[in-house]
């Protein structure tokens, strides 16, 4: 069990805290159909970094945006899976954000 100086390092927040992040990606989407692009993978996690709900996002060169489920990432403490001591890849969005990601998939 990691020491609580080094979760308040990592994220400075109550474990049970709900937040929303997201992280950049470049290379192939998941679906395939986008190769050597970029987008965002969209996290809500709570404070101690496991991860509730995860999505790969990603918008075409045509304006379409695509999303993805990440179910293996679900239930996973993003920082010990990666090996990252703190937030710095992450970037807090706001939770309508995490919806309007979350909403796109259901329109597919």
């Amino acid at each position: 069990m990691e020491n609580i100086e080094n979760l308040f390092k990592r994220t400075k927040r109550k474990s049970s805290e709900i937040w929303y992040c997201r992280e950049y990606w470049s290379g192939d989407s998941r679906d395939g159909q986008y190769v050597n692009g970029d987008g965002y993978h969209y996290f809500e996690m709570l404070g101690d970094g496991f991860v509730q709900k995860a999505f790969e996002y990603y918008e075409t060169d045509d304006g379409e945006e695509k999303v993805t489920p990440t179910p293996e990432l679900v239930g996973i403490n993003w920082f010990e899976f990666f090996g990252f001591e703190d937030e710095e890849l992450l970037e807090e969005v706001p939770e309508h954000e995490f919806i309007y990601i979350e909403q796109l998939i259901k329109k597919s």
